[in-house]
């Protein structure tokens, strides 16, 4: 005759608790490893500053002699030639290194390829807000900048200038169009030296732009790869640096997500980083 050994109930009862106790170990870490992955994501999509990253809002830099930016062979190879002397003129009017405009239009809309308008109503070649080109006194709009503007107004110097905006008449045709593309450059550049580019704080000048360290890192990453030899381009923290060394600096701020964020809002920044007269 055959004999079952039961195992007491307490036994039984210790048993169940300790798989029950692996079980919640397990689930706990999959928890865990989900709020890291969603952690990623939130950094991915909207420009999330890492730890180790920090902001570039207080950088001065030393400026550079305009006049002696080179095209790399980068450069040569990516940049539309009837658009260099574009940016050449532009970032001479308002003393911005043309390679830096030129990084702006690639990133913005890769040269005018895409020059569709954002969610949010970012428009033309370097994705203004229709209000920062017009003014930011012009009546109505949302507080991201967009309104509605008729194209008459939008593009008249007189009222850009009654209403204090950034738009500029680059051809000299009567009309300050986001979609022309000399209007669009001069434009960026007024933009980029009324924001500290002027005097040499060019990273501090693309942030105001677009309110987001990756996007600085991914423009001045553009500029570096564009431009050829070592020219003063800015100081790090007040501290003179020269030519790429400075700018790749920049570069391993947003390293770990530049070219991961999708591209939205023209800038790519989310509501909270919006200040009223920035471009989009």
């Amino acid at each position: 005759m055959s004999t079952y050994r039961i195992k007491p109930i307490h036994k039984l009862n210790h048993s169940a608790k300790r798989k029950s106790k692996i079980l919640l170990a397990i689930i706990a870490a999959l928890l865990a490893l989900g709020v890291v992955i969603s952690a990623m994501a939130m950094v991915s999509v909207f420009g999330i500053l890492l730890p180790d990253q920090e902001e570039v809002t207080g950088i001065d830099g030393t400026g550079v002699n305009i006049g002696d930016i080179q095209i790399s062979k980068i450069g040569e190879g990516q940049i539309p030639k009837e658009y260099i002397p574009i940016y050449k003129a532009a970032g001479e009017k308002y003393n911005i290194p043309w390679t830096l405009i030129a990084a702006i239009h690639r990133v913005e809309t890769h040269f005018g390829q895409d020059l569709n308008t954002s969610s949010v109503g970012a428009i033309g070649h370097t994705q203004f807000m229709v209000k920062t080109w017009v003014g930011w006194s012009y009546p109505g709009g949302t507080r991201l900048g967009d309104a509605a503007i008729s194209k008459d107004v939008l593009t008249n110097p007189a009222m850009i200038k009654k209403y204090g905006g950034f738009g500029v008449d680059g051809d000299g045709d009567g009309r300050a169009d986001p979609y022309n593309v000399t209007d669009a450059m001069y434009s960026t550049a007024n933009y980029l030296g009324a924001n500290g580019g002027a005097s040499g704080n060019y990273q501090k000048a693309v942030f105001a732009y677009n309110h987001a360290s990756w996007y600085v890192s991914r423009v001045m990453g553009f500029m570096n790869s564009y431009t050829n030899g070592s020219v003063e381009v800015v100081s790090i923290k007040g501290v003179s640096a020269k030519g790429s060394a400075a700018i790749e600096k920049a570069i391993q701020v947003g390293s770990s997500i530049v070219g991961k964020s999708p591209y939205v809002w023209g800038g790519g920044r989310n509501q909270s980083d919006i200040r009223r007269w920035q471009v989009s």
